[in-house]
C-alpha cells in the first residue's frame, strides 16, 4: 500500500505569508490575501520583520490586521519578528512556518530604477515559492478582472488565481490574448486564421483549468497597448510575470512591467514557484506506463488509468472509487483533450499536495470529443491537489510541451517498452533550464 499517498490525503491546507512592510497601508493587501485563502481553504502568515523600535505600537496595528482577516472567515496569524535583513528574515520564516505563497504589496513606481532597487526584487529572487505582488489603486474587491495570457505557467496560474477571485468576489472576467502583426490587415486570411488558433488553444488551456469565462484575441502591433487601453474597462489586471524575472537584467523593461507601470486599473503580478520538483520524469516513470491500452471509449480510458495506480500501489483500495468519480465528474464538464492526439484527464484529491500520475498509449486511438476531431493515443492521468492547484499547473504547461510535436508523439508511439518511454521523457526534462 502507498503510505505516503495515505499520508498526503491528511496534509494541511495551503499557507500564505503576507510581506507587511508598512501595518497603516496595507489593508488591501490582508484583504485580498485573505480572499486567496478562503477559496482555497487555506491560512495567512502576517509578517513584519522589525529593523528597529516600535514594537508595541506595531504589534497592536498587526493584530488588527489579523482580526480583519479573522472576520473575513480566515485562519491568521501575526507574526512580528525582527532581524537585520528582511530579505533572509522573510525567507527564513518561509522555511519555519511552511508556507507554499507569498503576497507582498508594491507602493514604488514600476519603473526600471525603482524595479532594480526594490526590496521586492531581492525577496522575489530569493524565495522558491509562489509569489504575488499586489499595487493596488482601490481598497474595494474588483468588479471586472481582466486576465492577459500568453502561456507558460506563471500565465495559467495567473488564470487560475484570478477566478478564485472573481468566484469569491462574484465579479466578472475576461481572459485576453494578443496575436501579434505588424499590419493588422482585418481582412488577411493568415490573420485571420492566427487569430482563431489563439482562441482555440486559449480554450483548450482554460477547459483543462476547468475555467468558462470570456475570450478575446486582439490583433495589435505589440503587446502593451492592447492590454492597457482594454484595462481602462476593468478594476483588476492580473499578470503572469516575465519568465526572465528572476534574472537582475531583464527584470526591469519586461513586457508585464510595462503593463503594470501604464495599468489604469489595479495589478497583481504572478509568479509561480520554479517548477524542478515536478518535472514529468518524477511522475511518470516505468511501472505506471502502459504500452497497448485498448479501451473502449474515453470512460473506459480513464477507468483503465485509474487501475493502473491501484495495480503499482500508488493508491490504496479505499480511493479507488472516490478517484475514478473525480476523474470522470471532471470529463463530464468538459474534454481534457488538448489536442494533437493527447489527452490529460485528471482528478482533483482534497488535501493532496503532490502530484501522482499514470500515462498510457492507446495505438488505436480513443474518441475523446476533441475538437480538433482526432482520436486519442496519449493519455495522461495526473492525481492533483484540489486546494492547491498551483503546484500541477507547470506540469500540465509541461505535457503540452512534450507532445507538442509531430515527431515526438512518433517516437513515443514506436516505443516497445515503457524504459523507452521513459528515456523520451528524460530527454524531454534535461532540455529544460533548471531554474
Amino acid at each position: 500500500m502507498n503510505d505516503q499517498l495515505v499520508g498526503r490525503l491528511t496534509s494541511s491546507s495551503a499557507r500564505i505569508l503576507v510581506a507587511i512592510e508598512n501595518p497603516d497601508t496595507e489593508e488591501a493587501l490582508v484583504r485580498l490575501a485573505a480572499t486567496l485563502a478562503a477559496s482555497t481553504n487555506g491560512e495567512l502568515h502576517l509578517a513584519h520583520v522589525m529593523t528597529h523600535g516600535n514594537g508595541r505600537d506595531t504589534s497592536d496595528k498587526l493584530a488588527r490586521l489579523t482580526q480583519m482577516a479573522t472576520e473575513a472567515g480566515v485562519k491568521a496569524v501575526p507574526h512580528l519578528v525582527e532581524g537585520e535583513d528582511v530579505t533572509e528574515t522573510i525567507q527564513q520564516a518561509i522555511g519555519d512556518w511552511g508556507c507554499d505563497t507569498m503576497v507582498m504589496g508594491w507602493r514604488a513606481d514600476v519603473e526600471p530604477d525603482a524595479v532594480l532597487s526594490s526590496q521586492n526584487r531581492e525577496l522575489t529572487k530569493s524565495v522558491d515559492v509562489d509569489t504575488l505582488i499586489y499595487k493596488g489603486k482601490t481598497s474595494q474587491p474588483a468588479r471586472r478582472i481582466l486576465v492577459p495570457m500568453g502561456g507558460g505557467s506563471h500565465s495559467l496560474m495567473g488564470v487560475q488565481i484570478a477566478r478564485d477571485l472573481a468566484d469569491e468576489w462574484d465579479s466578472e472576467m475576461e481572459v485576453v490574448r494578443v496575436a501579434r502583426d505588424q499590419e493588422c490587415r482585418s481582412e488577411d486570411p493568415i490573420l485571420k486564421r492566427y487569430c482563431g488558433q489563439l482562441y482555440e488553444d486559449t480554450k483548450l488551456q482554460l477547459n483543462l483549468l476547468d475555467i468558462e469565462t470570456p475570450i478575446s484575441v486582439v490583433p495589435a502591433s505589440d503587446i502593451v497597448s492592447p492590454i492597457v487601453g482594454r484595462a481602462a474597462h476593468f478594476d483588476l489586471l492580473v499578470l503572469g510575470a516575465s519568465n526572465d524575472w528572476r534574472q537582475e537584467e531583464y527584470l526591469a523593461g519586461s513586457i508585464p512591467d510595462e503593463i503594470a507601470y501604464n495599468s489604469p486599473a489595479s495589478v497583481l503580478m504572478v509568479r509561480s514557484r520554479a517548477p524542478t520538483q515536478h518535472r514529468l520524469s518524477s511522475i511518470f516513470w516505468e511501472h505506471t506506463i502502459r504500452l497497448e491500452l485498448r479501451p473502449t471509449d474515453k470512460w473506459d480510458a480513464i477507468d483503465q488509468m485509474v487501475n493502473i495506480l491501484l495495480e503499482e500501489k500508488q493508491i490504496p483500495p479505499s480511493q479507488i472509487q472516490p478517484i475514478r468519480e473525480a476523474a470522470r465528474a471532471r470529463e463530464q464538464k468538459g474534454t481534457t483533450s488538448i489536442g494533437r492526439e493527447t489527452a490529460i484527464p485528471h482528478a482533483p484529491i482534497p488535501n493532496l499536495p503532490g502530484i501522482i500520475g499514470a500515462l498510457g498509449i492507446c495505438p488505436q486511438g480513443v474518441d475523446f470529443d476533441a475538437s480538433d476531431g482526432k482520436l486519442v493515443r496519449y493519455i495522461f492521468l495526473l492525481l492533483t491537489p484540489q486546494q492547491n492547484y498551483r503546484t500541477y499547473i507547470p506540469v500540465l504547461a509541461q505535457i503540452a510541451s512534450f507532445m507538442y510535436s509531430d515527431e515526438a508523439r512518433a517516437s513515443v508511439l514506436r516505443c516497445e517498452t515503457p524504459a523507452e518511454v521513459t528515456a523520451l521523457i528524460k530527454k524531454q526534462d534535461s532540455s529544460r533550464p533548471t531554474s
